[in-house]
């Protein structure tokens, strides 16, 4: 991968970087292609099980790249188009990865960097970092999923205000409302979010993938639709080689051995 994507591997745990420092590690056109390229070999490589997302330095992610916007407010609608489907691409990447994805937030989460953040399965924050839905500050809406991801999650008066000023919103307040798992100390996110992201490789991943699918799918399913997907899954992990191994290791008082 390239350095402005930087993959390192621990175990069963690959940390993918957001490495532009100097940008407080804004959103551009390389990371796009880079970070996208990390998730979707990471998806299909069966001895990672877990992706911890995490930005260089003391910043998460500042969102888009200033530079590039204004050069993008002069193209074409088609172009500007173009360039907003490579964003939702690189959401949806991980929205539809079938493995579980941790972001480790230090410093803050600005512009399309919250909807990055949130994209993810769990968050860990540093205590006093923050999340600023910035867009309207320099005269735009939000893209990159924004509603569509914290609609569901925060109350609509939460998330009124978070767009129509710009405001930073404490991680302690999103830890609050849900949207941040875990808080720990500054400097600590991201090997917290290791840590945490071990815990998980440690689980069956057939379960955890087929989880990761089930609570996707109850977004846009109906209750009867869910109880239908549920049935599915778990007539077929009963018959699976996880569920023989999980029930035998407990009824023997071993750990179990998920491969």
């Amino acid at each position: 991968m390239s350095n402005r994507v930087p993959v390192e591997r621990d175990g069963r745990v690959l940390t993918i970087t957001n490495n532009d420092p100097s940008s407080r590690n804004s959103i551009s056109a390389d990371f796009y292609v880079g970070f996208r390229e990390a998730v979707d070999a990471a998806a299909s490589d069966d001895s990672i099980r877990v992706i911890v997302l995490t930005g260089a330095g003391d910043f998460f992610c500042s969102g888009g790249n200033l530079h590039g916007l204004k050069e993008r407010s002069e193209a074409s609608r088609e172009d500007r188009l173009s360039s907003v489907a490579k964003l939702h691409a690189m959401i949806e990447s991980v929205r539809s990865c079938p493995k579980p994805i941790l972001a480790a937030i230090e410093g803050g989460a600005a512009g399309a960097g919250v909807p990055l953040a949130v994209s993810t399965d769990m968050i860990v924050a540093a205590k006093g970092a923050y999340m600023s839905i910035a867009y309207i500050k320099i005269g735009l809406t939000p893209d990159g999923g924004t509603t569509a991801l914290l609609g569901p999650m925060i109350p609509r008066q939460m998330l009124t205000e978070m767009i129509m000023t710009g405001d930073r919103i404490s991680t302690d307040r999103m830890h609050e409302l849900g949207v941040v798992n875990a808080l720990c100390e500054p400097g600590a996110a991201l090997k917290t979010a290791q840590e945490m992201a071990a815990r998980i490789a440690s689980a069956p991943p057939q379960a955890i993938a087929n989880g990761k699918r089930l609570i996707r799918s109850a977004e846009s399913n109906s209750f009867a639709e869910q109880l239908d997907a549920e049935a599915d899954r778990i007539a077929t992990a009963l018959g699976g080689s996880e569920a023989k191994e999980g029930i035998s290791a407990f009824l023997e008082k071993r750990a179990p051995n998920w491969g």
